[in-house]
């Protein structure tokens, strides 16, 4: 395991403790991928599944010392690959005529009813001043304002 600075260690071990609800010194996985996006990760939920190998047993659960290299193989998780993904799909659903555009309406309902669903306070919020005259929007913009954090 790659050596990790102290202050990051302590950093983890807080946040582990914070989702140890009965305090009993472990995790269920199916809670890593919340955790780990907690702490500024960009992972999917399919992602941190796939990693603590809850997709074959979805009750398993995890000890620090599990969760450190999980926590780093998470963070390894490349943005860039995932602005391509995410572009293909936007295109793939909701830019028939492939000018990089996509209805208000169309964005909006489709991010509150598709995949891992987001609530509707936050999808006001990412998406706030972002449509043009037309009721628009650029989904290019929309991708890299929630991967950046930026809203």
């Amino acid at each position: 395991m790659e050596k990790l600075p102290e202050s990051e260690l302590n950093e983890l071990r807080d946040a582990f403790a914070l989702f140890d609800k009965a305090g009993k010194g472990k995790l269920k996985c199916s809670e890593v991928g919340d955790l780990a996006r907690a702490m500024g990760t960009n992972c999917t939920i399919k992602d941190a599944k796939r990693i603590t190998g809850a997709l074959e047993n979805p009750d398993k659960e995890i000890a620090f010392d599990e969760f450190v290299p999980i926590m780093l193989d998470l963070k390894k998780i490349k943005d860039d690959h995932k602005k391509a993904d995410y572009s293909e799909c936007f295109a793939c659903v909701m830019d028939n005529l492939n000018t990089g555009l996509c209805e208000d309406t169309v964005i909006r309902n489709v991010l509150m009813k598709m995949g891992e669903k987001l609530p509707e306070e936050y999808v006001e919020q990412v998406l706030k001043g972002m449509a043009d005259g037309d009721g628009n929007i650029k989904y290019m913009d929309v991708i890299e304002k929630v991967m950046e954090g930026n809203y």
